[in-house]
């Protein structure tokens, strides 16, 4: 039933006209499907896509055929050999998330059930908080959050209340603008904030400090992250570059890690950084990567996964709606994850 049969590979375009690899994974009677995000190279051009396609076609899959769809972990370890690197720097991480992704939703397909279901176990009932991009300027990237959401189209709301009442382009106005979205929808609406380039530290702290901010992705040393740890209250102080840059893992030093899965390659090393994250303390938070299909898995493993929050760019209506739908099957078990710093 779950023994893998064929494994087809093709182009996909995704958000921004950028290409990518979409993968198929067939059982004698199940299916799954998914299309790859790209993140660090947004210039995988056509050619390489069609490279990713041959990977797939002509090594991953006849590789994988007699495997059971339901063993992800030695799947997803047997990409890792066929590979041969430490980095997935042969057949790409975004061919290996691809595959991985879609062997759990063929398992899903056979037994059934949904993916998030199928990921998390039938006590699975916890929704993430959706944290949505406004815009971005030369210092940051802009972002909308409701800390007591308690439904998925709050965040909605209050993306649209915030523009409507944004009367300028820097992050006073935009707290400014947070601060109107509150007392118009009676929700407790905050901005998170994204660096796009460094900043003196005593700058930072009081940017802030000053507004109304519930989340900082900041960019700098580890002196940065130290102060912000130490001079903050109910902030949430994202990690990813720190992580990134110098595999720090550390809850002195951030309580917050944004995870792309398109980093990691497949569906069982995300599982192993979540965890990884938690025994640190450090909330996970699982986010879209620049360059995304309109495939709706992303939702199904924030769920699954159990992910308190998920960054999304605000045209990420496919996963937004998902995660609408995945709130009515859960009915009344439902419940929006606490988030809070």
């Amino acid at each position: 039933m779950t023994v893998i049969e064929n494994v087809i590979g093709r182009v996909a375009v995704l958000r921004g006209g950028k290409y990518s690899v979409e993968v198929d994974v067939i059982t004698s009677s199940g299916f799954g499907r998914f299309a790859s995000p790209i993140d660090e190279n947004p210039d995988l051009y056509i050619a390489e896509a069609h490279r990713a396609v041959s990977e797939v076609d002509e090594i991953i899959g006849p590789e994988l055929i007699g495997f059971d769809a339901t063993e992800q972990e030695l799947i997803d370890s047997y990409l890792w050999e066929i590979d041969g690197t430490d980095d997935f720097s042969h057949i790409g991480a975004n061919t290996a998330l691809a595959v991985s992704v879609a062997t759990a939703k063929a398992a899903a397909n056979v037994k059934g059930m949904s993916l998030y279901s199928y990921l998390g176990g039938t006590f699975t009932t916890e929704l993430p908080v959706p944290v949505l991009r406004l815009s971005g300027e030369e210092l940051f990237e802009y972002y909308v959050m409701v800390r007591d959401l308690m439904e998925i189209t709050d965040v909605v709301d209050a993306r649209n209340s915030v523009l409507k009442n944004l009367e300028g382009r820097d992050i006073g106005d935009y707290s400014k603008a947070t601060e109107k979205a509150s007392d118009e929808l009676g929700l407790d609406v905050a901005l998170g904030i994204v660096q796009r380039r460094p900043l003196e530290i005593e700058e930072v702290l009081s940017l802030v400090e000053d507004n109304n901010v519930s989340y900082i992705k900041p960019v700098g040393g580890e002196e940065l992250f130290l102060e912000l740890i130490a001079g903050t209250h109910g902030v949430f102080i994202d990690g990813e570059n720190l992580f990134r840059e110098k595999g720090i893992l550390d809850r002195r030093y951030y309580n917050a890690l944004s995870i792309k899965p398109i980093n990691l390659g497949t569906l069982t090393d995300l599982y192993n950084l979540v965890n990884d994250a938690r025994s640190e303390r450090i909330t996970p938070i699982l986010a879209e990567a620049r360059y995304e299909s309109s495939d709706e898995a992303l939702a199904h493993l924030a769920v699954g996964l159990r992910f308190p929050a998920m960054v999304l760019q605000s045209d990420s209506i496919a996963k937004l709606n998902e995660l609408i739908r995945i709130a009515e099957d859960l009915g009344e078990r439902g419940r929006v994850i606490t988030f809070e710093g």
